[in-house]
């Protein structure tokens, strides 16, 4: 496993991360039997968001007591500054910690979406408020809309972009992530297996592998536990 600065923040993680979702599906002691087994092949970045269900919980369960040796990104969906701090407080009880890496307001997609968050009163002063605190350490954005991500990066209010990349939907390697490498920013490829359309891992992460700089997620459960996907 590589180990990569991600953009110009402090953390460095595994430049495989793990992605929340799939956990859902799964027992507690399962997930949590998973979670373990991925960090014991070298994930330490791991991506969930509040409205994953239990995601949360059971990665807080997992790394309850070793939580300083991993990197934990959530997300809020909320617009406004009082459910974005309601659902940044229950994800540092489910999390089990009391800061959270990277708090990413979550698919900014629409132009009334970035106004509403940034907006006085919104999503955005929330979490400034929670990074003042030392409750986040790094504040992050996601979308699908190319034109939008872009918008964000140019914002300068955001430390890393999360957007859809793989080898069927490659449209954010021209300008979107062109102006995040000129910013330095930190690049999270989200869907690396197109939503399931991909399932061979190694042809996967061998074209992800030519983007350094790109930090993948493990969108489902079958590949990288075995070992076989391992970057």
């Amino acid at each position: 496993m590589r180990y990569v600065r991600f953009g110009k923040t402090s953390l460095e993680i595994s430049e495989l991360g793990f992605g929340g979702i799939p956990i859902i599906r799964l027992s507690r002691d399962t997930a949590v039997k998973v979670l373990h087994r991925a960090y014991e092949r070298g994930i330490t970045f791991y991506d969930t968001a509040n409205a994953y269900r239990d995601s949360e919980e059971k990665i807080g369960c997992a790394f309850d007591g070793i939580r300083e040796k991993v990197i934990i990104a959530t997300k809020t969906i909320k617009r406004d500054v009082k459910n974005a701090m309601k659902d940044l407080e229950n994800s540092l009880r489910m999390l089990r910690t009391d800061y959270i890496d990277l708090y990413q307001l979550h698919q900014i997609a629409q132009e009334k979406d970035l106004n509403a968050v940034t907006a006085p009163g919104g999503a955005l002063e929330a979490v400034v408020k929670a990074r003042d605190e030392g409750k986040v350490r790094f504040i992050g954005a996601t979308s699908h809309n190319l034109s939008m991500a872009v918008k964000l990066v140019k914002t300068g209010l955001f430390s890393s972009i999360q957007f859809p990349f793989n080898f069927i939907e490659d449209a954010a390697r021209d300008e979107l992530h062109t102006t995040v490498r000129e910013l330095d920013m930190g690049i999270l490829a989200m869907k690396p297996f197109a939503g399931g359309m991909i399932d061979n891992a190694d042809i996967a992460f061998k074209f992800l592998r030519q983007y350094p700089d790109v930090r993948a997620g493990l969108g489902k459960l079958d590949s990288d536990i075995s070992g076989k996907a391992a970057l």
